[in-house]
């Protein structure tokens, strides 16, 4: 597993720029404290279904965790953020403007490692998903304010964050000998809902006034303003979870048993675990 993330990581940064400054920065921000949750998981799931990686594989899930990340420079411009991964975000050490451009650097360099498997399917997939970043995005910025039903909240999540969990998975898929495509994009679609709701209950325990500062209201805030419980909205909010991951298990229940289907499991549970107050 690691040797395959020192892999992807030696691709991740493995593009030129005129500017020797924003790339250092650039670097550093694409390989600090990244917890590379998609990579490892798209590495567990196929190894789960008896299938080694491709080279193939390989460059379409660096290429996922590149687009990732220019999500993140995206994000951090969007929400004002100061800081990420314990770094300065690019938009607060520089502006928002470079901020902006590099972003699309980043993008772009994720796209054409996409178009060099020269599959229309894999490119038909990431584009799709993109979209739906985009869309999602642009829904959380109007509904600003607003606290969504939960029918518009899945929808938000589905595509800001599952999306591209989803396109990974579903791109590995096609990719492979064996394993549905379908099966793929339900279970990173699945895994994705879950974790961004994870890290939603987490930011609402932890650090309450980081979205509300900004009129985001996410699926424990819809709960705790049902009742004004801390705890009815926690308990809520994990069975959401807990929905997402009866899910996950239902699509891999007929895996043949063996190593990568206990380490996924494992996966599954360790990083969705229930959260606490």
């Amino acid at each position: 597993m690691e040797k395959f993330i020192s892999r992807i990581e030696s691709e991740l940064t493995d593009y030129n720029l005129d500017q020797p400054e924003l790339k250092t920065v650039l670097d550093r921000l694409i390989l600090i404290n990244a917890k590379r949750v998609r990579p490892r998981l798209a590495y567990v799931f196929i190894k789960a279904f008896g299938e080694d990686l491709s080279d193939s594989q390989t460059e379409l899930i660096a290429a996922g965790e590149i687009l990732h990340t220019a999500s993140l420079i995206h994000d951090d411009i969007v929400d004002n953020a100061l800081f990420r991964r314990e770094m300065e975000t690019l938009n607060s050490k520089f502006d928002t403007h470079l901020a902006v451009l590099a972003g699309d650097f980043l993008a772009s360099f994720g796209i054409k490692k996409i178009l060099s498997l020269n599959n229309q399917e894999i490119a038909d997939t990431f584009l799709s998903a993109f979209d739906k970043m985009c869309r999602a995005e642009i829904f959380q910025y109007f509904a600003r304010g607003r606290v969504p039903d939960l029918a518009e909240y899945f929808t938000k999540t589905a595509g800001k964050t599952a999306s591209l969990f989803s396109a990974i998975l579903e791109g590995t898929a096609i990719l492979s000998s064996s394993i549905d495509k379908n099966t793929a994009a339900d279970f990173g679609t699945a895994f994705g809902i879950a974790f961004q709701i994870k890290n939603d209950l987490e930011a609402f325990i932890n650090t309450p006034d980081r979205d509300r500062k900004n009129e985001i209201y996410t699926a424990p805030d819809i709960f705790y303003l049902e009742k004004n419980d801390l705890n009815f909205a926690i308990e809520k909010t994990n069975a959401l979870i807990d929905n997402e991951i009866e899910k996950m298990l239902k699509i891999i229940s007929d895996v043949p048993e063996g190593i990568y289907k206990t380490q996924l499991i494992q996966m599954i549970k360790e990083s969705l675990c229930r959260t606490k107050k």
